[in-house]
């Protein structure tokens, strides 16, 4: 099930909504779970289920001893079970094939017949959707107890609402349950007060950007990235410019999509997406594209390594893993891998010249910074590294100009439009809602009903794989 879908819409959400509406207490927070539960079983398969109730139950438990007991030892021992368990199921399944297959190669570089692709077989399982966000948030609330910086909760119907909660579910944005489990506890104690306006604007429009631009973007530029080891410089710097922004609006659409679901349900989900076609530079980049996983590496990754606290070089280093497993994060894959080292190398650079960096105007440092994002964009979706060296020889000309007529001029408008608005207006999040007036909402009405009617031809979020 998807948000951009007439069974969400028009069923699940109006029926969930409309008894939440009626609840209070713990009878509400067993409603809010079990649609939760029902969501994430049509999203995907109801199998889902299971290593995502593993995962919740026993850091449930994990929380609840760590916080009831003043020995180190054994306060360690528990965080190294839920870590174990919870990264053990990751690795399993987002990561188990790409290792078997990376063995399977080595092997066959040896000798022709030493890899055994049947085996390999064995560890083809399907990816559980957004294991790796609800895996994520399981870990920060059982490392937070484990340093001392919150109290177990107590409430096992309060603490499954937390990760269950079906707006951010599937694909954030990364809630801390020091963000979500207040606002679960006075919704319960209160009762739901929607803020209706602020709430159905938001959600209208990130419904427009995915249906009218991400996804008919996506439509025309995905045929000519099947064949972009042969397409020259004006096609392959195209398809790029129109990836940058299918991912960019589909991942603002879902932001604001599931902010709006949020405020629906009176709680108020973190920011995710902040105008990162507007950076100035790669670290500002990151301190505005998928904000929650930003926030969650810099806490629970790079400064437990270290962070900038031990010299530079192993700042260098520290920063580097952490990119690196963050690319790895968003995909079982070595080209996402090198997403990340091609973003901790941009990293690198910029804080070694960031005094010459920030002197140059403001609209010079955006334009080169979104190019240089850009660019990082052919690995993240290049399905292989050899097509994305491929397609970087066809960015820098080595198969000539090669023809306009891969993407119609009707999209490459669209695709130039998309571009300037992303790195020049602001994003609807940063628009106070209460301001507008009854022809803008009408008009953003008016834009959500084409979106409506178009939406038989919409696709699933790009960050559901993740």
């Amino acid at each position: 099930m998807l948000f951009n879908s007439f069974e969400f819409l028009l069923l699940f959400l109006p029926v969930v909504l409309g008894v939440a509406l009626l609840l209070r207490g713990n009878v509400l927070l067993f409603w809010i779970a079990l649609a939760s539960c029902v969501f994430y079983a049509f999203a995907g398969h109801s199998w889902f289920l299971i290593p995502m109730g593993i995962s919740t139950t026993l850091d449930f438990w994990v929380g609840g001893r760590i916080g009831a007991s003043s020995n180190p030892r054994v306060r360690r021992a528990y965080l190294i079970l839920s870590l174990t368990a919870n990264l053990g199921l990751l690795a399993y399944f987002k990561y188990s094939g790409l290792i078997a297959r990376t063995i399977e190669s080595a092997l066959n570089v040896v000798s022709p017949h030493a890899g055994n692709a049947a085996w390999v077989d064995l560890f083809r399982v399907v990816l559980p959707a957004g294991i790796s966000f609800y895996t994520f948030q399981t870990i920060s609330y059982v490392i937070d107890i484990y340093r001392g910086e919150s109290p177990p909760e107590r409430n096992f119907l309060k603490y499954l609402s937390f990760v269950a909660f079906f707006p951010h579910l599937v694909a954030g944005p990364l809630t801390r349950h020091h963000q979500l489990i207040p606002q679960l506890s006075r919704i319960a104690e209160r009762g739901i007060s929607p803020r209706w306006r602020a709430a159905l604007i938001l959600f209208a429009v990130g419904l427009a950007k995915k249906v009218l631009i991400a996804d008919r973007v996506g439509n025309a530029i995905d045929p000519v990235i099947a064949t972009i080891g042969t397409q020259g410089f004006v096609a392959s710097w195209l398809v790029l410019l129109g990836y940058s922004v299918q991912i960019y609006f589909d991942f603002s659409g879902y932001s604001d999509m599931a902010i709006g679901l949020g405020r629906l349900f009176a709680i108020e989900l973190p920011q995710n997406f902040n105008s990162p076609y507007q950076a100035t530079s790669p670290s500002d980049f990151w301190a505005r594209w998928h904000i929650t996983l930003s926030r969650w590496l810099r806490d629970y990754l790079y400064i437990p390594l270290g962070g900038n606290r031990k010299g530079d070089m192993r700042t260098k280093v520290n920063l580097m893993i952490t990119m690196v497993l963050g690319g790895l994060w968003h995909g079982a894959n070595w080209t996402f891998a090198m997403w990340g080292l091609f973003h901790g190398l941009l990293l690198w650079g910029y804080h070694a010249t960031s005094e010459t960096w920030d002197v140059w105007p403001e609209w010079w440092r955006r334009v080169a910074t979104y190019l240089l994002m850009t660019l990082a964009w052919v690995f993240f979706r290049a399905p292989t590294l050899s097509l994305a060296g491929r397609w970087f020889g066809g960015l820098a000309g080595l198969r000539g100009l090669g023809a306009l007529e891969a993407v119609s001029p009707h999209m490459v408008l669209l695709i130039l439009a998309a571009v300037v608005g992303s790195m020049t207006m602001r994003n609807v999040y940063q628009r106070d809602m209460s301001t507008l007036s009854l022809t803008q909402a009408g008009f953003v009405g008016a834009v959500a009903g084409v979106a409506l009617v178009m939406m038989n031809y919409s696709s699933k979020f790009l960050y559901f794989q993740f």
